[in-house]
């Protein structure tokens, strides 16, 4: 049965979406750990970023993506555990090309006692990047 999309998930995709990417580390816990399992053809490996140091420097990266919108969120809250299983739809224009970026996500997330970001890992398609 799907969730709402917890608060802490929306907070972080309004960081790394939004103008200050220094405003993820709010919502990460010190030693978080974010994974993408299938950007291998963009990274040659699985990437793993360890702390929040690590994963804002990423999200500043993405200001090569402009207009970013994101529809079709559904969240499933995962028994008897501070996890959940998330899916969304997410539209960007590429500034280098002025092509249009779709992807479709699938997200599986922690949330640690306090409240923020403990582990996530985020699975999509590095192909359409084109």
């Amino acid at each position: 049965m799907s969730t709402d999309v917890p608060q802490i998930y929306l907070d972080h995709l309004a960081a790394v979406t939004g103008p200050e990417p220094a405003r993820v580390r709010d919502h990460w816990e010190p030693d978080g750990v974010l994974e993408f399992p299938y950007a291998t053809s963009i990274f040659g490996k699985a990437l793993r970023l360890e702390g929040a140091d690590a994963i804002v420097d990423y999200f500043d990266g993405l200001g090569r993506f402009d207009g970013w919108a994101f529809r079709d969120l559904r969240a499933w809250k995962v028994e008897g555990a501070p996890e959940y299983v998330l899916e969304m739809h997410g539209s960007s224009v590429v500034i280098a090309t002025g092509l249009p970026y779709e992807q479709d996500y699938v997200v599986r997330f922690g949330v640690a006692e306090s409240g923020r970001l403990a582990w996530m890992r985020e699975f999509w398609d590095p192909t359409r990047l084109g």
